[in-house]
C-alpha cells in the first residue's frame, strides 16, 4: 500500500509525457527543421535544444554542406513570419546539408515590438536582432552580411544567403543548385537587369547567395558600410566587383522569378514569369493568396489527411465540418 501514491505519480508522469509528444507540433522552429547544426552556439545563453536535435536528426546521414539563409523582414511583420515558419517548415528535408533558416530585424525600438518579439525568441528562437536603424537600402544589408562571422564563427557556414520575407526558396533545389558551385567567390541568385553584360549586374533582392569567404571579407572591409548609393542590392553587386569576390557567379535565369499568373493585369518577361517545377525561388508574394497558390502549385498542401474534423476540398475551395 505505501508504494501506491509513488506509482500514482510514475503513472500520471508518463501519461502527460505521452500526451505532449503526441499533441505538441513539432517543426515550426526553422533551425531545427532543415538540421541547423550547432548553431546555437552563436548564443551563450541558449539551452542548446535544438543543436542537440539536430546533431541527432544527422547522425546516420553525413553532412557536406552547410547554409545559412537570412530572411530579412520587420519588428512588426509577425503574420508573415508566421506563414513563413509554415512554408519553409514542410518542406523536404535536403540531403546530407545543413540548412539555418532565421529571420533579420534591425534593432529594435518600439515597446510592443520588444515584447512581442522577445515571445517569439523563446517560442521559436529563429531571430537574429543586428545593430542598425530599420532601412530599405542604408545600411541593413551591409549590417546582417558583416554580423555572420561572428555570430557564427565556432561553425562557419559555406554559404550564407539573404532572402526578402516575400520571397519563397524552394530549399531543396536551392541546394542543388549551390552545390555545384565553388566554396569560394561564390555568387548565387537572379542576375539583373535581364540580359546584360556580367561587369554591370547584381543579384535580385529576392534573394541570393555568397560563400563564407565573402562573408568574412565583408565583415573585415568596414569602408563598405558607407559605400551605399542606389539600391543596397545594387551595391552589393559593386562591392563584389570591386573587391574581386564574384569569380564564380551562377545566374538562376529561368528558375528565379517574381510571381505572375494568368489573372494578373502584366504580361511576363524575363524576370516574371508563371509557376513551373523546377523553381528555385519566388518572388513578390505580397498577399495570401500568392501564398496559397504558390504552395498549392508546390503539393506544400499534399499532407493535408481526410479526417472527421474536416472537409476541405482544395480545388473548389469549399470548407466546411
Amino acid at each position: 500500500m505505501s508504494y501506491q501514491p509513488l506509482s500514482l505519480v510514475l503513472l500520471t508522469v508518463i501519461v502527460f509525457a505521452v500526451i505532449y509528444l503526441a499533441v505538441v507540433p513539432d517543426g515550426l522552429n526553422l533551425t531545427e527543421v532543415f538540421g541547423a547544426g550547432p548553431s546555437s552556439s552563436c548564443d551563450n545563453n541558449s539551452n542548446g535544444a535544438g543543436s542537440a536535435k539536430n546533431q541527432l536528426q544527422a547522425a546516420n546521414k553525413p553532412v557536406d554542406l552547410r547554409v545559412f539563409i537570412g530572411i530579412v523582414t520587420v519588428p512588426s511583420a509577425y503574420e508573415r513570419r508566421a506563414l513563413l515558419r509554415l512554408a519553409y517548415s514542410l518542406q523536404p528535408r535536403p540531403v546530407r546539408t545543413f540548412v539555418d533558416v532565421r529571420f533579420v530585424l534591425c534593432t529594435i525600438d518600439k515597446e510592443e515590438d520588444r515584447i512581442l518579439v522577445s515571445l517569439e525568441v523563446i517560442a521559436h528562437d529563429d531571430i537574429i536582432v543586428v545593430n542598425c536603424t530599420e532601412n530599405m537600402n542604408d545600411g541593413k544589408t551591409y549590417a546582417y552580411f558583416s554580423a555572420v562571422p561572428r555570430l557564427f564563427a565556432a561553425a562557419p557556414y559555406d554559404y550564407v544567403g539573404k532572402a526578402d520575407d516575400d520571397n519563397y526558396y524552394r530549399v531543396a533545389a536551392l541546394v542543388e543548385s549551390v552545390r555545384e558551385m565553388a566554396r569560394r567567390e561564390a555568387y548565387h541568385g537572379l542576375l539583373l537587369p535581364c540580359h546584360w553584360e556580367q561587369e554591370e549586374t547584381y543579384m535580385s533582392g529576392m534573394g541570393y547567395v555568397v560563400s563564407w569567404d565573402v562573408v568574412v571579407w565583408i565583415a573585415a572591409t568596414p569602408e563598405l558600410a558607407d559605400d551605399h548609393h542606389v539600391w543596397e542590392d545594387e551595391d552589393f553587386g559593386g562591392w563584389l566587383r570591386k573587391g574581386g569576390k564574384n569569380k564564380n557567379v551562377h545566374d538562376e535565369q529561368e528558375r528565379m522569378y517574381d510571381y505572375w499568373d494568368r489573372e494578373m493585369d502584366t504580361d511576363q518577361n524575363c524576370q516574371r514569369r508563371e509557376l513551373r517545377a523546377d523553381t528555385v525561388a519566388v518572388h513578390q508574394l505580397k498577399d495570401r493568396l500568392k501564398w496559397a497558390r504558390t504552395l498549392h502549385f508546390f503539393n506544400v498542401t499534399q499532407g493535408l489527411r481526410p479526417s472527421k474534423m474536416y472537409d476541405i476540398d482544395l480545388e473548389n475551395n469549399i470548407y466546411k465540418v
